[in-house]
């Protein structure tokens, strides 16, 4: 298994950083690094997030860097180019899993019903984005396990910091949140920060009833109105 995707089923909470410019990019990668997260998602829908990834690279050595939304083969290997570790798209795309395959980097393909899950299975998907993943929940995650047991589930959209345990007890090898944790009225830096530590505390014992899944709504509540976005 890839240095990467060890790191997904390590740190088991991926952070999708969904910004309006680089400059907010920064700043957001700079607190989640400072709350112990080693593998982040930028999505392609920032302006210009490709041309930051170096730098970022270089700022932060030991950070692996996603690079989400793909939408084609061209964007894939763009996202190669500038040194991306995994690549993330939202569909069953071939000719994001060729450009993965030819420059040996790791891929994760997406799906939400049963059919395109074997699809991603059989274009090499180790791990499967299950999005929009609250539209139907953790009781339709934990039915997908019968009839595809081998499928290796990364629910995204619309997961909340506070229901995490429930997609990990069914089956979820990793999250990705990210209104949730990095959207607008979440709060300032420090908010940000206090809640993504909270995150990683619960994704390292996943199964462990926990009183911070209560608190950390109350702690977003406080710090509503910042421009994290």
């Amino acid at each position: 298994m890839s240095e990467t995707l060890s790191q997904l089923k390590t740190q088991r909470v991926i952070p999708v950083v969904r910004t309006r410019s680089v400059g907010e990019t920064g700043e957001m990668v700079r607190i989640l690094y400072a709350a112990g997260m080693r593998l982040i998602e930028l999505t392609l829908t920032i302006p210009d997030v490709l041309a930051v990834v170096a730098q970022f690279r270089q700022s932060y050595p030991d950070l692996l860097i996603g690079i989400g939304t793909i939408r084609t083969a061209l964007q894939a290997r763009e996202a190669v180019d500038v040194g991306a570790s995994l690549l993330i798209t939202y569909k069953a795309s071939e000719s994001v899993a060729n450009v993965g395959q030819q420059c040996s980097v790791p891929y994760i393909l997406g799906a939400w019903t049963p059919t395109e899950v074997d699809r991603c299975l059989e274009l090499g998907s180790a791990v499967v984005k299950w999005f929009p993943a609250s539209i139907h929940g953790p009781a339709a995650l934990r039915e997908l396990q019968g009839p595809l047991p081998d499928a290796k589930f990364f629910p995204t959209g619309g997961i909340r910091v506070e229901t995490m345990q429930e997609w990990f007890a069914a089956g979820a090898v990793a999250v990705g949140i990210g209104g949730d944790l990095l959207g607008p009225g979440i709060g300032h830096e420090d908010v940000i920060l206090a809640r993504a530590r909270t995150a990683m505390r619960i994704a390292a014992e996943p199964y462990r009833a926990s009183p911070e899944t209560a608190a950390v709504s109350q702690t977003a509540k406080k710090g509503k109105g910042g421009s994290y976005a």
